[in-house]
């Protein structure tokens, strides 16, 4: 009971902890960015409802955090609007510093900040977590080893791979290469070099099934499984790869599988059903294939180096990049029906992944809000009326005729997009709780 209680608290922690910091930095954006511009803000939330308590500050700034988390917003002066919606009421005051007597440049400034801020926030989260964990050298160095119950592996940590089955290795990369060029029944020996011992062993498959990382929301998610466990069985039958576990998923038409698992000293039975999940293509497309949502793990781990700061940050530009490309093509491709639109989450889904990631440690917990981050600040950019890319489109409009659109237009546009995003937010609350029931 007591660890139910703990483990429950720890998951609510992480949950505010994400979605706060996230919403606080997108906000932080506008703000910021707003008050550079001689706009004056007037209300700073973390989320909407009731106040939970607040401060106002030395400029007359009110700070404050509400009931509901799922959101958050700044008060600019003379904005009416706490999402601020530029365009919403054109009979404004003369005030300098009211939001709509700030130049259209100053706007969309203020207004693109947000999304900005929450890319900002990504490329730092991807770069600290690549100086903290390092990067992969490729050196054929055996960094670390994952155990592989039952068996004796007889290679050490900073072993220096020589050969596989006489074959030259002369990086790590070589090293499964090599190996998956090996015959199953074929013995496989490692030549290695330890010291200045040169060293000859048999070892035994290494392509073992090791579960290196569970998907959030996934059928292994839900089951409970976890990083480090060793399938041992599937349906009574032993395996001795994740190719044989692949091969029995495909199989299954979705029908459930009973997995025997190994996990500190004690095997235990789980039942899980596979499911249609997407993947990415080597071509950049997505498709749909039967999956329980395990990603499987090669026994020996290369050394990490730590890159220098500009490396760095170049990996936390390109991972964000990398996250903004996927999210766009995955969401072409549910509208082209190429991926089912059942994976779209709301933040009930999140809530749950935010939650299934921190069991798999910090470090897990810290790339699920980048992405997190991320995604907000594309989302924010679509050209829908609340969110801040309607109201650059409509500072755009504003731009090039030299005037805001009328009132009746801008209460049609309000209107269609509050539509649709009630629409999308019923739609993704519909999907994660049809995942929490079945």
């Amino acid at each position: 009971m007591v660890e139910f209680f703990i483990s429950a608290v720890s998951n609510i922690f992480y949950i505010f902890f994400a979605f706060s910091l996230v919403i606080f930095i997108h906000e932080f954006g506008h703000y910021y960015i707003g008050k550079k511009c001689g706009i004056g803000v007037r209300e700073f939330s973390i989320g909407f409802g009731p106040k939970l308590f607040g401060f106002r500050d030395k400029s007359n700034v009110v700070w404050k955090i509400c009931i509901l988390p799922f959101g958050g917003f700044v008060k600019f002066e003379g904005d009416l609007d706490p999402s601020s919606l530029s365009s919403k009421n054109n009979n404004f005051s003369k005030n300098t510093n009211h939001f709509n007597n700030a130049s259209v440049i100053s706007r969309a400034l203020t207004v693109s900040a947000g999304p900005i801020a929450n890319f900002l926030l990504s490329i730092i989260i991807f770069t600290s977590i690549i100086l903290v964990n390092g990067i992969a050298s490729d050196k054929p160095i055996i960094g670390s080893i994952n155990n592989i119950p039952f068996q004796e592996l007889k290679l050490k940590t900073g072993d220096l791979v020589l050969e596989i089955n006489g074959k030259p290795i002369n990086y790590f990369s070589d090293i499964f290469v090599k190996y998956n060029e090996i015959n199953k029944d074929e013995d496989i020996v490692f030549l290695v070099k330890r010291n200045e011992e040169i060293i000859k062993f048999l070892v035994p498959n290494l392509f073992q099934p090791l579960i290196k990382s569970i998907e959030p929301l996934s059928p292994a998610s839900e089951a409970g499984l976890l990083p480090g466990d060793f399938i041992l069985k599937v349906n009574d039958n032993n395996i001795l790869s994740f190719n044989e576990l692949k091969k029995i998923v495909n199989a299954s038409n979705g029908a459930s599988i009973e997995l025997d698992v190994y996990r500190n000293g004690t095997i235990f039975k789980s039942i899980l059903s596979p499911e249609k999940r997407p993947i990415e293509n080597q071509d950049g497309s997505f498709s749909e294939t039967l999956r329980i949502g395990i990603i499987g793990g090669f026994a020996l781990e290369p050394q990490k180096i730590t890159p220098n700061p500009l490396n760095a940050i170049q990996f936390g530009f390109l991972a964000t990049y990398r996250v903004i490309s996927g999210s766009l093509r995955g969401l072409f491709e549910m509208i082209n029906g190429s991926i089912s639109a059942k994976h779209v989450s709301g933040p009930i889904g999140i809530a749950h992944a935010i939650s299934d990631v921190s069991k798999n440690g910090f470090i897990s917990f810290l790339s699920l809000v980048g992405l997190i981050s991320t995604g907000i600040g594309i989302i924010n950019l679509f050209p829908l009326p609340i969110l801040d890319g309607g109201h650059l489109l409509l500072l755009l409009y504003e731009k090039v005729f030299s005037k805001k659109p009328s009132p009746n237009f801008m209460q049609f546009f309000t209107f269609v997009g509050i539509f649709l995003l009630l629409s999308l937010m019923i739609f993704a609350t519909y999907n994660d709780l049809l995942r929490i029931i079945l």
